[in-house]
């Protein structure tokens, strides 16, 4: 359970940093299209990991009730990036 949870506060603070640095390389290399491509696989990954931790911590909380905090704000910190992609790709789209 434990490892669970540290798992996946590990895996969003990763989505997020990777995620902002392939936005930030993107402006810095001149809108590059190569670098757009690669965002949208890693954006299509990331989207597929967060969601099975999400849904593993959820089923957690639901069966471990001792621990059920920890696991619900732990699917928060993982929502939490959803937001600032979207926030990403609407900049990404309007410039």
């Amino acid at each position: 359970m434990f490892n669970l949870i540290q798992a996946s506060k590990i895996v969003a603070l990763m989505s997020f940093v990777i995620g902002t640095t392939l936005f930030s390389l993107f402006f810095y290399l001149s809108k590059s299209n190569t670098l757009l491509i690669i965002g949208l696989i890693y954006v299509i990954a990331a989207i597929l990991i967060n969601s099975i931790l999400f849904f593993a911590n959820l089923l957690m909380s639901a069966i471990y009730t001792e621990n059920r905090i920890n696991h619900i704000k732990t699917c928060g910190i993982l929502l939490f990036n959803i937001p600032i992609a979207f926030i990403y790709l609407r900049i990404i789209l309007f410039f």
